[in-house]
C-alpha cells in the first residue's frame, strides 16, 4: 500500500488511487483509538549502547526494547484511566520463532520491569501473554502497519519529513501531562544528537 504497488497500483487509475487514500484518511480520522509508536534508530543503538555496553538495563535485541518501550507508555496511559483497566497486547505473527522472542521480551518486562517502571505495575495492568494473529486484509493491526510505517520514514528522515498521514496520526497520540518520561505515545530512541527535533515535535502537543 505504501508503495502503490500490486491491488494499490489501482491500474494506474489515479480516481480510484485518489478515492483509496482519501477512504483510509477517513478511517483513522474516525475510528476511536489512541496510538503509540517506537522507533529504535538502529545505528546510533548499536554504536552508542550495544557496542559501548553502557547500560546494562536495556535489552539488546532491537524488538525487544521496541517492545519495552511501547509498554512503559502503554502502562502510563492505563495507569491514568480511572477505571484502571487490564491491557492485552495484540501482535501481527511473524514466525514461530519470532513470535517466541517476542512473547519472551513481553513476559521478562512483566517479571523483571525495566529501569523506569516496576515490574509491579507492569503486571498491574497488563496481562501476562501475547494473541498472535496472521496477516489478513482487514484487521485493526494494519492500522498498526501504516502507523509504524509512517513513524519509520520519520525517523529515517531524522525527524525533519513528516508522511502525508503524520498529522492524522498526531491526532491519536497518546499524551499526559508534560509529556515527558512516558506520558507522551511517541518514543524516538537513541535521540541525543536529534533531541531538538523531537522536543519540537512534541512542543507542537503541548498546551
Amino acid at each position: 500500500m505504501w508503495h502503490r504497488e500490486g491491488p494499490f497500483r489501482f491500474g494506474d487509475d489515479a480516481d480510484k488511487q485518489r478515492a483509496s487514500d482519501d477512504a483510509v484518511d477517513a478511517l483513522i480520522a474516525g475510528s476511536r483509538f489512541v496510538a503509540f509508536g517506537v522507533g529504535v534508530r538502529k545505528g546510533a543503538f548499536a554504536r552508542d549502547f550495544q557496542a559501548a555496553g553502557i547500560d546494562p538495563y536495556l535489552p539488546t535485541d532491537v524488538y525487544a526494547l521496541a517492545l519495552q518501550l511501547l509498554l512503559e507508555r502503554f502502562v502510563d496511559y492505563l495507569h491514568d484511566r480511572r477505571s484502571y483497566p487490564l491491557g492485552s497486547l495484540v501482535l501481527e505473527a511473524q514466525g514461530p520463532r519470532e513470535n517466541a522472542e517476542h512473547q519472551l521480551a513481553v513476559a521478562e518486562t512483566l517479571v523483571h520491569g525495566t529501569q523506569w517502571v516496576s515490574e509491579r505495575a507492569f503486571r498491574r495492568y497488563v496481562e501476562p501473554g501475547v494473541t498472535f494473529v496472521p496477516k489478513q486484509g482487514s484487521h485493526p493491526v494494519e492500522l498498526g502497519d501504516m502507523l509504524a510505517r509512517d513513524v519509520y520514514e520519520w525517523i529515517r528522515s531524522d525527524c525533519r519529513d513528516e508522511p502525508r498521514r503524520w498529522r492524522l496520526w498526531g491526532d491519536k497520540l497518546y499524551r499526559r501531562g508534560d509529556l515527558r518520561m512516558g506520558k507522551f505515545g511517541l518514543k524516538v530512541f537513541p535521540d541525543s544528537d536529534i533531541r531538538d527535533r523531537i522536543e519540537a515535535h512534541r512542543d507542537g502537543f503541548r498546551a
